[in-house]
């Protein structure tokens, strides 16, 4: 199932986020992730209108939009390669008309996963 953020969600999408990202980020410090965390929290999430995956009660996944932008698509390495990501993008394109998306150059593996869902990322 696919809903609407709560704030109750906080913690279980900052663990997903950091455990994704320091797994497809490798070329970045765990470091600079750990120090992230907060500003995940208080300064993108308020902002962002964000949607969560369900797998049986649990939180697996989410989509961050924060206008037509697509600011944070994260699934918990567990779940990964299993649809959600593309499950989260289809209920985004459902939304938005038109949606952007940035990748960190060195992450081939979302260069990939986006060009698959009809992004073009120069």
């Amino acid at each position: 199932m696919i809903r609407e953020y709560r704030k109750s969600d906080d913690q279980a999408i900052i663990q997903i986020w950091f455990d994704a990202s320091i797994i497809s980020h490798n070329f970045i410090s765990k470091d600079f992730w750990a120090v992230e965390k907060k500003n995940v929290e208080q300064k993108y999430l308020p902002i962002a209108e964000t949607f969560v995956k369900e797998v049986n009660g649990k939180i697996v996944g989410f989509i961050s939009l924060i206008d037509n932008y697509i600011g944070a698509l994260f699934i918990s390495p567990k779940h990964q390669g299993k649809g959600i990501g593309t499950e989260l993008i289809n209920k985004a394109k459902s939304i938005r008309k038109e949606l952007g998306v940035e990748v960190y150059k060195d992450n081939q593996k979302a260069y990939g996963f986006y060009e698959k869902c009809g992004f073009f990322i120069p």
